[in-house]
């Protein structure tokens, strides 16, 4: 991101908190790396999107959202179909000192987002609305662990390699083949992307399998077709890794996923 845009608008109506914006997409979209004056939750009703701030990739489905403070550099991304919401809050409001000041991964629990549907939709007057906004920056809790957060290596070579696993996370290449594409040794490599990233090569590429594998699975795959597409000959250690990550199996995920949302029409 060595181009950032500067978005001095205003979107937070005078005497409010926050305001959400809709953005269903009828084709894949990339938001240009931009930073602005006011807070945004990124969210998504269904489908999913992706952010990428601070040197790191947020997976954003349904179930979480990601909070980027004011003047925080990012950009996103949303596949075909994709139905994702950003909602923006005014600077210096009461929420500042609670929310973090770094990009947070955060659940987007039910009554959250019932009440960002209903501040969106709802036909209430100004002081109804208030109320609701102030409930809704009650109900803003950082997710548990770090959500679907991958830290991005910083070398060039390490880049590009993490970039393609990220296109394609069931490539099957192994350290030393990916050393060879890079000109080094894989025990090299995998020591060097350890540095980088702070997780091992083996468990950024389970994360990046588990970014794809929560899109596939919110798309109707079955859980069998989606381990075998991220990589997995056993889809049974398919199932113990996403539970370890999000504390859920991947039917129950779904079924969160898929409950029933507000209309937007």
């Amino acid at each position: 991101m060595s181009e950032v845009a500067y978005d001095g608008i205003r979107r937070v109506p005078p005497g409010y908190l926050l305001t959400t914006f809709e953005y269903d997409m009828d084709d894949p979209i990339v938001w240009p790396a931009h930073r602005h004056d006011e807070h945004e939750l990124l969210w998504s009703v269904g489908g999913m999107a992706r952010l990428e701030a601070d040197g790191r990739v947020w997976a954003i489905p349904p179930a979480l959202a990601v909070w980027v403070p004011s003047r925080v550099a990012h950009q996103a991304s949303a596949e075909r179909g994709a139905r994702v919401r950003a909602t923006y809050f005014t600077e210096g409001g009461p929420h500042d000192d609670a929310m973090p000041s770094v990009v947070t991964g955060v659940a987007m629990t039910e009554p959250l987002r019932a009440l960002l549907d209903h501040n969106l939709m709802g036909a209430v007057d100004t002081d109804a609305r208030m109320r609701v906004q102030r409930v809704i920056l009650d109900l803003l809790v950082p997710a548990p662990r770090e959500s679907f957060e991958l830290v991005m290596p910083r070398s060039p070579h390490l880049h590009m390699v993490a970039s393609a696993i990220l296109a394609d996370p069931g490539d099957k290449r192994t350290t030393a083949d990916w050393g060879y594409e890079c000109g080094m040794h894989g025990r090299t490599l995998a020591r060097q992307f350890e540095v980088e990233t702070g997780m091992t090569f083996t468990q950024w590429c389970i994360l990046a399998r588990l970014q794809l594998a929560i899109r596939e699975l919110t798309h109707g795959r079955s859980i069998v077709s989606v381990s075998r597409q991220v990589g997995y000959r056993n889809p049974s250690t398919f199932i113990d890794h996403f539970r370890e990550l999000t504390g859920q199996t991947p039917a129950e995920y779904v079924r969160g996923a898929r409950s029933p949302r507000p209309s937007t029409g």
